[in-house]
């Protein structure tokens, strides 16, 4: 089982963003418009609670989200910065270049990828859910539905790893072997784990800032200004979650194809 120090990882993720935050609003910068003007967009068409045609519209920014963290694994993994500044040697620059630019492209669309593959798992999920419950409420609840529903629970937590993958790939480490290497139940445990670290910290913090708004926001009374602050909130919240995750994840596969922590290293 390939597994990983948590704490350390997640340590990282927050240490290494707050170092870098100058560099990191730069690079976020253009893919948060972006971003934002997407999912504005779903908003004005109602499709904003419709995952799958929430997915398609918001590729775009699915694409520019996954340039700017193929960029950031580069730094984290290779300490390569961007814009690339050449050496004067130019052999040597065009190796670079084509290095970078082909990790780059790999780690963007195997990002875009995977999250409108989230979008499609989860959205049938959610009709496996509706249907469970009109099954119950009806007193006719099938087995099939039941065995769907786990089946996708499980392949969504052994699937976990799936997300992670552009990580590999941005910096050209081949997809199958690393997916042979991690192929055990455990290493979804220690990926949701550095996740959650990440996750669940500043989601206390959303939620705290979002109380200023007020309960209107919730309640479905806000106008469109509060509206447009939540959403703007939201978005960076999740902008800021993916950056903070993926320094981590990318320092617990460090962990894992090096021989374990620095911690245990030193």
């Amino acid at each position: 089982m390939a597994s990983f120090d948590i704490a350390e990882a997640a340590g990282t993720g927050y240490r290494q963003a707050w170092a870098e935050r100058r560099y990191l609003i730069r690079l976020a910068m253009v893919p948060f418009l972006i971003k934002l003007v997407c999912f504005t967009a779903a908003v004005q068409l109602g499709w904003e609670h419709n995952l799958l045609r929430l997915s398609i519209i918001m590729m775009p920014s699915y694409l520019a989200d996954g340039w700017m963290l193929a960029h950031l694994v580069r730094l984290v993994l290779l300490d390569q910065r961007w814009p690339f500044r050449p050496t004067g040697d130019t052999g040597r620059d065009m190796h670079v270049l084509q290095d970078r630019a082909l990790g780059v492209m790999r780690g963007m669309v195997m990002f875009a990828a995977s999250r409108f593959l989230l979008g499609g798992v989860t959205a049938a999920l959610s009709m496996l859910s509706q249907q469970g419950m009109l099954e119950y409420e009806s007193q006719e609840v099938s087995g099939g539905t039941f065995v769907a529903t786990m089946a996708m629970l499980v392949f969504m937590f052994w699937g976990f790893r799936l997300l992670w993958l552009y990580i590999p790939a941005a910096v050209n480490y081949r997809v199958i072997p690393l997916l042979r290497s991690i192929r055990g139940f455990g290493t979804s445990l220690h990926l949701i784990g550095a996740w959650l670290l990440c996750f669940v910290p500043l989601f206390i913090v959303l939620g705290m800032v979002m109380s200023v708004l007020g309960a209107s926001v919730t309640e479905g009374q806000a106008s469109a200004g509060t509206l447009f602050i939540a959403y703007t909130l939201k978005l960076l919240w999740d902008t800021v979650i993916g950056i903070v995750a993926t320094i981590a994840i990318a320092d617990g596969f460090r962990q894992m194809f090096s021989g374990g922590s620095r911690r245990s290293r030193s």
